[in-house]
């Protein structure tokens, strides 16, 4: 997946001297995928740091392993993924849904989603997420950890929020959020992605978090317990398919 070159070609577009100037002397960052992960955690967008310079990446393994210094962002993260009982720091992968940097939370729908060449914007950046995702990490559990981006996924289809467009079968309210399968891809002519005929993820769990900081209390976390739990339960769906 050559992330990069995608992203250079979105940052080289004409819509970009409309944007918000920020967007555009920031640049982009993005976690390297390259291979199949059975777990997914995503973020809705990189934070800015001015000491760092536009247009780079990171590799999750290496934040997780502690190869490189990092932000107190990934603490709650990384004690998603390990604990006494469980290691799940290899089959992880990060990704934010979009690439822009930015703290603010608002500001992708203050002063992105209200300009018109803001939207072209975020679906070509969205396009490229969806397609690492089916192309590239194919997890069978995503844990959504930030409540705004719940809607590019299709959890919000029913209002006529469509984007990435997933069909998702509710499962259960859990304390640490909304557990749905995938089911297809809905048939919308809103979706993103018409080049996607059917999903690489049918099956795979999605936990729909929230955003996790030292403030968030311990029972609305994910654990890796949550998680080994949610691994087992997508392998017992699949092999009572076989039965």
């Amino acid at each position: 997946m050559e992330t990069n070159k995608r992203l250079c070609e979105i940052w080289s577009k004409d819509y970009i001297a409309t944007l918000p100037v920020q967007i555009k002397d920031r640049g982009f960052d993005y976690s390297e995928n390259e291979s199949q992960k059975d777990i997914l955690i995503t973020g809705i967008n990189p934070s800015f740091n001015p000491q760092e310079r536009p247009n780079k990446s990171f590799k999750f393994s290496d934040i997780l392993f502690d190869r490189v210094p990092q932000s107190r962002y990934w603490n709650p993260i990384k004690k998603m993924l390990l604990d006494a009982n469980y290691d799940f720091r290899a089959e992880s992968a990060y990704l934010d849904l979009f690439y822009f940097r930015e703290q603010d939370q608002n500001f992708l729908r203050h002063d992105i989603l209200t300009n018109p060449m803001g939207i072209p914007f975020i679906v070509d950046q969205l396009n490229l997420t969806q397609h690492i995702i089916e192309d590239v990490i194919r997890p069978k559990c995503i844990i959504i950890a930030n409540k705004e981006s719940a809607a590019y996924w299709g959890k919000l289809a029913n209002e006529g929020i469509i984007w990435m467009g997933y069909n998702l079968q509710f499962i259960k309210s859990l304390k640490t959020g909304d557990l749905y399968r995938v089911t297809g891809l809905l048939n919308s002519s809103q979706r993103i992605g018409p080049e996607f005929k059917d999903t690489n993820i049918k099956d795979s769990l999605i936990l729909f978090s929230q955003h996790i900081n030292q403030f968030t209390p311990s029972e609305k976390r994910p654990t890796a317990q949550t998680i080994k739990v949610l691994l087992d339960y997508y392998t017992a769906t699949e092999q009572l398919k076989n039965l």
